[in-house]
C-alpha cells in the first residue's frame, strides 16, 4: 500500500522523500523530468514516477495508489500543477497538504504580476539582462528587443531545457546550465562576467537562493525585476509537514524518536 503520494521535484520534495525513506514509509514521488529524478539517491521505500501529469493523469494515478495522504511540494510557481493536484484530491476525498515556502522581502525590487508585464517593461530598458527565471520562461523573453545579444540565461542542466532555449534563438555563449542554489559570491561572479545591469528572478525563497541573488545584484548596482508568485492557498512549512507525517503515521513517529535517541 502506498501511504503517501508526494508531488514535486523541488529541493523540499527531495528532502521529504529522504525523510520518508528514513522512516520506512511506503511512498510515491512524482517528478516532471528525468533530470529531477536523477537528483534523487536510491531510496528503499520510495518509488519514483517520472513524467508530466495533466489533470486526468493525476486523478488516475491517485485512484490507483489510494494513498492515506497526498503532499503537494511542487514549485511555488507551478500554479496549474498545484491546482490539478488539489482538485483531484477533493474529487477523491483524499487529504492533501500544500508545502509552502516563506517569502522573502526584497527592497528596491520591481515586481510584475506576469511575464507580459515584465517583458513590456524590459522593452523600455537598456543594458544587459541576466535571467534566472528558468528555461520555461525563456520563450517569453524573445519579445524583448535584441534579446539574443542582451539576455543571459541561467537554467537547470537539463538537455530539453537547453535545447528549447537554443531553438528560441538565445546565444549558446550566454546560457549557463547549473544546479542551484548559488552563494552570493558565485552570483556576483556570474553577474559581473555578464556585465549585467538587470536581474530577472522569481521569489524562490530560501530554498531557491533568493536572498543571495538580491545581495549580489545590490553589490553590482543592478536593477531587480521580480516575477511575482501566483496566488496560492495556505500551506505548511517543511518542518510542519514532517511533524504532521509523524503524527499521522505512528511508525514514522517511532522511527523519528529512535533517531533522536541515537543522536
Amino acid at each position: 500500500m502506498t501511504e503517501i503520494v508526494l508531488f514535486g521535484g523541488t529541493a523540499e520534495g527531495r528532502q521529504l522523500a529522504e525523510f520518508l525513506a528514513a522512516r520506512q514509509v511506503e511512498a510515491l514521488l512524482c517528478v516532471a523530468t528525468a533530470y529531477g529524478a536523477a537528483l534523487l539517491p536510491a531510496l528503499d521505500t520510495v518509488r519514483v514516477h517520472c513524467g508530466s501529469l495533466d489533470a486526468a493523469a493525476i486523478r488516475n494515478l491517485l485512484e490507483q495508489e489510494q494513498p492515506r495522504l497526498v503532499i503537494d511540494a511542487t514549485h511555488p510557481y507551478a500554479a496549474a500543477a498545484s491546482s490539478n493536484i488539489h482538485s483531484a484530491c477533493r474529487c477523491l476525498g483524499l487529504s492533501c497538504l500544500r508545502l509552502r515556502r516563506e517569502q522573502q522581502a526584497g527592497s528596491d525590487c520591481r515586481r510584475f504580476p506576469d511575464l507580459t508585464a515584465l517583458t513590456e517593461w524590459l522593452g523600455q530598458q537598456t543594458g544587459v539582462i541576466f535571467s534566472t527565471l528558468g528555461a520555461k520562461e525563456a520563450a517569453a523573453l524573445t519579445a524583448v528587443p535584441d534579446y539574443a545579444a542582451r539576455i543571459w540565461l541561467r537554467i537547470l542542466p537539463d538537455p530539453a531545457g537547453l535545447a528549447a532555449c537554443l531553438a528560441a534563438g538565445f546565444a549558446a555563449k550566454q546560457i549557463i546550465c547549473m544546479q542551484g542554489p548559488f552563494s552570493e559570491a558565485l552570483n556576483l561572479a556570474m553577474f559581473r562576467a555578464a556585465h549585467a545591469t538587470i536581474l530577472l528572478t522569481k521569489d524562490s525563497g530560501v530554498a531557491g537562493g533568493y536572498g543571495e541573488k538580491l545581495a549580489a545584484a545590490k553589490a553590482c548596482a543592478m536593477r531587480v525585476a521580480v516575477l511575482s508568485r501566483p496566488a496560492e492557498q495556505e500551506g505548511y512549512l517543511l518542518h510542519e509537514i514532517m511533524k504532521m507525517i509523524c503524527n499521522r503515521l505512528p511508525y514514522a513517529a517511532e522511527a523519528e524518536g529512535k533517531k533522536e535517541r541515537e543522536r
